[in-house]
């Protein structure tokens, strides 16, 4: 089945057009990554899909659905860039969580032991089991993005979307975050787009990319993407690639 069908979209904010005729179809289950300088519109499609921004011409169909529907659905899990809190902040990981379950629960209502252990549920899927009355702004960076996959996950989603959020972690950190998701797409059978900058890292562990800068320039399998004129044409000029590979883990182990 079409997780997302997106024909001819355009879009202009503020007199300016961010998007132009974008043309993107996404099968159930895969994982997608959007990648393309700062000021492409990455993060303006992932609005568009999940129905906040309305485009200028062109259609967005979520499942046969319109994005809008789709909020009322429950059918997006939504993980932003990090950002940081202060140390004090004081909800706990386990509150976090569940606050993903609160547009099912409303504002008001306490969650029942059934819904904390589901939230435990998903704190132990992502690997921060134990961590569940931890203060979230104690967290490293990684292990807040982890929780916060745990709060977009607890209310059972169709499609999970991530806007850069391997931002602020360190190169091994990044590893076990791409790791993670694969996992989790895997497990779940997910539906996933994920926003990065680092094309070199994320073709290891997409099913798909999408090369983004207003319009769309490639399409297709990941390494297709590592193409010099895909490069060219995405980032207006030659790029040298950084690339973490199995070699670079063979080396790793013989240091040791």
């Amino acid at each position: 089945m079409t997780a997302v069908d997106i024909n001819n979209l355009s879009v202009v904010l503020d007199g300016t057009e961010i998007l132009t005729d974008i043309n993107l179809h996404l099968d159930e289950g895969k994982f997608l990554g959007i990648v393309g300088p700062n000021g492409s519109g990455k993060t303006t499609l992932l609005r568009v899909i999940l129905g906040l921004i309305e485009p200028l011409s062109g259609s967005v169909m979520i499942f046969d659905k319109k994005p809008k529907d789709c909020l009322k659905q429950s059918i997006f899990g939504y993980v932003p860039q990090r950002q940081n809190l202060v140390a004090n902040f004081p909800a706990r990981a386990i509150d976090v969580v569940t606050m993903g379950l609160y547009g099912r629960l409303g504002m008001f209502r306490w969650p029942t032991k059934k819904e904390k252990d589901k939230a435990t549920e998903y704190l132990k899927l992502i690997g921060m089991c134990g961590h569940e009355n931890h203060p979230f702004g104690s967290l490293s960076g990684g292990q807040q993005q982890r929780v916060s996959i745990a709060r977009a996950l607890v209310n059972d989603p169709k499609i999970l979307i991530l806007d850069e959020p391997s931002t602020g972690i360190d190169v091994v950190g990044q590893e076990d975050f791409y790791h993670l998701l694969k996992g989790i797409q895997k497990r779940l059978g997910l539906t996933i787009i994920m926003v990065s900058h680092d094309i070199g890292a994320v073709t290891a562990y997409v099913d798909e990319i999408a090369c983004l800068n207003k319009t769309l320039h490639y399409h297709g399998g990941p390494l297709g993407a590592l193409d010099e004129n895909v490069l060219k044409k995405l980032y207006g000029k030659n790029v040298d690639m950084l690339m973490h590979t199995d070699i670079c883990d063979k080396c790793e182990r013989l240091r040791k």
